[in-house]
């Protein structure tokens, strides 16, 4: 049996069982079987479009696992209006390929040799005929190029894959330290990071950021984009997106944030909870203006309302009961199943769960919180209509 075979026959299988399987086979490639089976589950629902597709090569399991999402790579790629563009840092190409969906000429750029193998074989199965791939460096392509370019786009990586990062300086390419030569051949640069990295500390490190993306799929936080633009020096544009259905948006600035004003107030008949980018953001106070919501505490961002708010970005809850943290108090409640949440709380889930007595699931909803008393509380919910996520 040969690789394609084996693949075709055993790629719905997990993983452990399909490298057991393969110990039946020496003459077959382990490695690049089970990078393919891992990379054909994970696209399925990751990369659909490549998923589709039979002649896709797919990359290392951690190589999947870094690269952007078809949905947040066409989200990003409608962001920018350009004619031309580099991606300098290319990986399995995702990004780039979705680009080019929108972008005339587009140049993909990738240092690693197997990598820019995979991205080659990937391009030509998909029909990405405007898009030119070099095998370089991001700062060799930078210096050796003639061209200039609308747009300059570039995701660096942790310097160690085992180490999580905190600031940019700590990744390659050093985008603190090229942008500069960058701008010499675009205006702007759209930079990608990961969500851990801070936004605030990775404004003071770059210049000129006019814009800033926090983008969600799902309520689970997957990148921060910032747009540069050469010689452009304003208050960035905050923009937080929850890619549902429909997309959950909201827009601030920091300076609003810093002269909000929130008011506080104990639960009224409905909480709501911000979607994972709006948090990321940091966006605890302006929110409350916008929406005309009150805040429980300081350090408690959940907020509430008498009457239902229509269009917040996060999840909406009609609140049952407000109780004491005292399982006493809870098992009154009659209420064997929920599902739980925790914000600035002393407990952890587990440790609720066990002073409750209480399952995982159910219709029911318990965040568990401290008010503006400084006591701990749990708020009772059920999910509201307007919910969409």
């Amino acid at each position: 049996m040969n690789a394609k075979d084996f693949i075709r026959q055993n790629k719905q299988k997990p993983l452990t069982e399909v490298a057991l399987l393969l110990t039946k086979y020496p003459a077959i490639n382990k490695t690049f079987v089970l990078n393919q089976i891992n990379g054909i589950q994970k696209a399925k629902t990751k990369l659909p479009e490549f998923y589709r597709h039979q002649n896709i090569i797919y990359p290392s399991k951690l190589s999947m696992e870094q690269c952007s999402s078809e949905q947040a790579a066409i989200y990003k790629s409608k962001l920018v209006n350009a004619e031309s563009m580099a991606d300098l840092t290319g990986g399995l190409g995702v990004d780039t390929y979705y680009f080019s969906k929108k972008i005339n000429e587009v140049i993909y750029v990738e240092q690693n040799p197997e990598v820019f193998r995979v991205a080659e074989n990937n391009f030509n199965t998909l029909g990405a005929q405007n898009i030119l791939i070099i095998n370089s460096s991001a700062e060799a392509f930078i210096r050796n190029t003639k061209s200039k370019f609308d747009l300059i786009y570039i995701d660096p990586s942790r310097r160690n894959e085992n180490k999580r990062v905190f600031k940019l300086n700590e990744c390659t390419p050093n985008i603190i330290e090229l942008a500069s030569e960058i701008f010499k051949i675009s205006n702007k640069i759209l930079v990608k990071t990961a969500p851990f990295l801070d936004i605030k500390q990775s404004l003071k490190d770059l210049q000129h950021v006019t814009d800033v993306w926090v983008v969600s799929i799902n309520n689970e936080c997957k990148e921060v984009l910032y747009l540069m633009e050469k010689d452009k020096i304003v208050e960035p544009k905050i923009h937080t997106v929850n890619l549902v259905k429909p997309n959950q948006k909201f827009d601030f600035s920091y300076e609003q944030e810093k002269n909000a004003a929130p008011e506080y107030h104990e639960p009224k008949s409905y909480l709501y909870e911000p979607n994972s980018s709006l948090l990321k953001a940091g966006a605890f106070n302006s929110i409350c203006s916008t929406f005309n919501i009150q805040k429980l505490a300081p350090n408690t961002h959940l907020y509430t309302s008498e009457n239902l708010i229509g269009n917040f970005p996060g999840r909406v809850f009609k609140i049952e009961n407000v109780i004491a943290y005292q399982s006493k108090n809870f098992k009154q409640l009659r209420i064997k199943k929920a599902n739980i949440s925790i914000r600035n709380f002393k407990d952890s889930v587990e440790q609720v769960k066990q002073k409750l007595h209480i399952k995982d699931g159910g219709e029911d909803y318990i965040f568990a919180t401290t008010n503006l008393n400084k006591k701990p509380i749990l708020i009772c919910c059920i999910k509201s209509n307007s919910n969409v996520i």
